[in-house]
């Protein structure tokens, strides 16, 4: 495991996002404790960090999130994980909270996903290394602008509560 050279996109609440350039994924830090709402707002800002580079791969850290409310894991994995292929996201290491409870949610409903390719580690390195090693494909959709808007509108929905304001 080489030194990641860490360069920061954003901080909330909840997660700071940062281009690791030496690996070129995406490297997502959550911490504290998450519920529904702070988790749609995060996600947010995270798809307008997809949107400006079209990153493949992400590590998914949850080592720092001490707890998490039951609702939060079944919505990534049904409202927001499926349309990330959109924004060119082949595969993401998720690195398991210490909370059990939060680990049994996660592992539950990550079961289903198929795309983008989610595979759940309990440590950094094992979750490194599967992500160093993966191969992708690059993404196709991402030729205009107005799959670009496509793109946008479909997370945009899928984050916000019907009838809610995006910005």
């Amino acid at each position: 495991m080489s030194t990641p050279d860490l360069k920061l996109l954003l901080t909330t609440p909840n997660v700071s996002a940062y281009y690791d350039s030496s690996n070129d994924w995406l490297y997502l830090n959550w911490h504290g404790e998450l519920d529904l709402d702070r988790l749609r707002k995060s996600c947010l800002q995270i798809v307008l960090c997809l949107v400006a580079r079209r990153y493949k791969r992400i590590l998914n850290d949850n080592t720092d999130l001490t707890k998490a409310t039951p609702d939060v894991v079944p919505w990534l994995a049904t409202e927001l994980l499926p349309y990330m292929k959109l924004v060119g996201i082949e595969y993401m290491a998720w690195i398991l909270s210490p909370n059990l409870d939060v680990q049994n949610e996660a592992e539950a409903a990550l079961e289903e996903i198929t795309k983008p390719v989610v595979a759940v580690f309990e440590d950094m390195a094992s979750a490194y290394e599967w992500l160093s090693s993966v191969n992708f494909q690059p993404p196709g959709m991402l030729t205009s602008s107005g799959g670009l808007d496509q793109i946008m509108s479909v997370l945009k929905n899928r984050i916000m509560h019907l009838g809610g304001k995006m910005w």
